[in-house]
């Protein structure tokens, strides 16, 4: 049975652009509004993660996102089947991002300049972003889906996004979320038509954590282009080695 939050909110009295992804992907939902707090929206998910692990679903947590409601027509229209999704063999996640990180760095002149160094105090990322405005910090109107798998990895073809520019499709980012859960438990959180967020039970160990680094930039190059201030692999690993949130965002 479902507990009822204070700023949870009907289908009815969500805004269109909610309603549209609620029906378009058809599974058991919770919707929070935007007078929602943050703990409010986590303390929901971390219920369904408890709930899930006996019923056997996984959560994640949807905002409203015009783009991805968008998205998630476009794959309608061309026909896009989860259950034919769900049955392609899947390449190894671990040599996906070899591929991807040697074609990104196959031109770079100095590789010893982009993994670099770091003495900074390193950035934690304690909190999930995806459902927060960056102007005001308030909640955006925000979707719980109980999705009906077992396997985090699969959730990214529940809930499909990517295949555009930098962002991998549909089978490469199973594939590549299956390595990082068998590897280090990593789990999908949030998920908008341009960011990942996934949470781990503990930050990497630090004397593997940069090539975690690799293997995040890897996945998404603006990891350490846009989202550091060194532009350096070593930026990125020492917030790995502090962080239990890993964040992904492609533009």
């Amino acid at each position: 049975m479902n507990t009822f939050y204070k700023n949870e909110i009907t289908l009815e009295q969500a805004n269109p652009v909610t309603q549209s992804i609620v029906e378009k992907l058809g599974y058991p939902y919770q919707i929070f509004s935007t007078a929602a707090s943050y703990q409010e929206v986590m303390n929901a998910y971390e219920c369904a993660v408890q709930q899930g692990q006996q019923e056997g679903f996984t959560p994640v947590l949807v905002p409203s996102d015009d783009v991805l409601e968008e998205y998630l027509g476009i794959l309608e229209d061309d026909g896009y089947k989860l259950e034919e999704v769900l049955k392609t063999e899947l390449k190894s996640g671990e040599e996906l991002l070899k591929e991807y990180f040697e074609s990104y760095t196959e031109d770079m002149d100095d590789m010893e300049e982009f993994a670099g160094e770091f003495e900074d105090r390193p950035a934690v990322i304690d909190s999930f972003s995806a459902f927060q405005d960056f102007s005001s910090e308030k909640v955006i109107e925000t979707i719980l889906f109980k999705v009906p798998t077992a396997k985090p990895w699969e959730l990214v073809a529940y809930v499909p996004f990517g295949g555009w520019n930098d962002c991998p499709g549909v089978a490469d980012m199973m594939a590549i979320c299956k390595y990082w859960f068998e590897k280090y438990g990593a789990v999908p959180v949030t998920i908008t038509h341009d960011v990942m967020e996934m949470r781990l039970p503990a930050p990497v160990a630090k004397q593997d954590a940069l090539q975690a680094a690799r293997e995040h930039f890897a996945f998404t190059p603006d990891r350490v282009y846009q989202c550091t201030e060194t532009g350096t692999l070593a930026e990125v690993a020492a917030s790995i080695a502090v962080s239990k949130i890993w964040y992904f965002w492609w533009d």
